[in-house]
């Protein structure tokens, strides 16, 4: 190799490393932001019914807990009002009736947005002639990347309650949040949040 040729490759490796580094930093921060939090990740892992029934058996705490079926990306059209797409929508052998969102950001799991999710679920479940009482129990779960309503727990179970009483009102509507920031790794519910980031 020429003087001239071994001067020039001296010269510019130094500036192709460093722009390969400041490539790699670049698309280090991409990927470790890509978790199976993601919506595109997650639509893709709770295609497998076994997987959504996995994440609700450890956030519900029911190992007999079975999936019957589940839609992914509900369109629940409203004509009077606002319209939403719901994450998944799941109906277990019980009857019982769940949507599960990931939220990357606080402000797609606000307490309103989790009280308007859960009257979606109601308003589409009856037909024509059905009782009121025929309305299934259901849980709206949120699957937040930070803890949204702030308290440090892992997991809140949010229920009605008669205050004069103390006691539940027992309509079953129910909302979990869960605080995905909380990777303990002695508990089943630390480990899959752990898992999905």
């Amino acid at each position: 190799m020429g003087k001239e040729a071994q001067d020039a490759r001296n010269f510019t490796a130094p500036v192709e490393d460093h722009e390969l580094g400041i490539r790699y930093e670049k698309y280090k921060r991409i990927l470790a932001g890509l978790t199976i939090m993601s919506d595109i990740f997650m639509r893709n892992v709770l295609k497998k019914r076994e997987c959504t029934e996995y994440i609700l058996r450890i956030i519900m705490d029911r190992e007999d807990l079975e999936v019957k079926e589940q839609i992914l990306q509900k369109d629940y059209k409203n004509l009077q009002g606002r319209s939403a797409i719901l994450d998944s929508v799941v109906c277990d052998m019980e009857e019982k009736r769940y949507n599960v969102e990931i939220q990357q950001e606080n402000e797609g799991a606000s307490v309103k947005r989790a009280r308007y999710h859960s009257s979606l679920l109601d308003v589409n479940e009856l037909k024509e002639g059905q009782t009121f009482e025929e309305l299934p129990e259901s849980y709206v779960i949120f699957i937040a990347r930070n803890d949204v309503l702030g308290y440090g727990l892992p997991i809140y179970h949010i229920t009605k309650k008669v205050e004069e009483v103390r006691e539940d009102f027992r309509d079953g509507a129910h909302i979990i949040y869960v605080n995905a920031k909380i990777k303990d790794k002695e508990t089943a519910l630390g480990r899959l949040m752990y898992d999905l980031q």
